[in-house]
């Protein structure tokens, strides 16, 4: 039994996927290593979504940023 708990964390860690992220004109999103699309959140960073805002719609709106993504 006590080994089941110390595999527990290792098989957790071991289905996590790989998200990337994705930008297609003024979308951006998450595409997972075996094809799964996802909101930009799983594999963007704050600072990818922020230069991404700004270059497309010249301006990032700090608040809807750190309430929509935590950054």
């Amino acid at each position: 039994m006590k080994y089941m708990l110390l595999l527990i964390p290792f098989l957790i860690s071991c289905s996590q996927e790989e998200w990337y992220c994705r930008t297609n004109g003024d979308m951006m999103y998450s595409q997972s290593a075996n094809g799964e699309i996802g909101g930009a959140q799983k594999g963007c960073s704050c600072e990818q979504i922020r230069s991404h805002e700004y270059r497309y719609f010249g301006s990032v709106d700090e608040q809807a940023l750190k309430s929509d993504f935590g950054c």
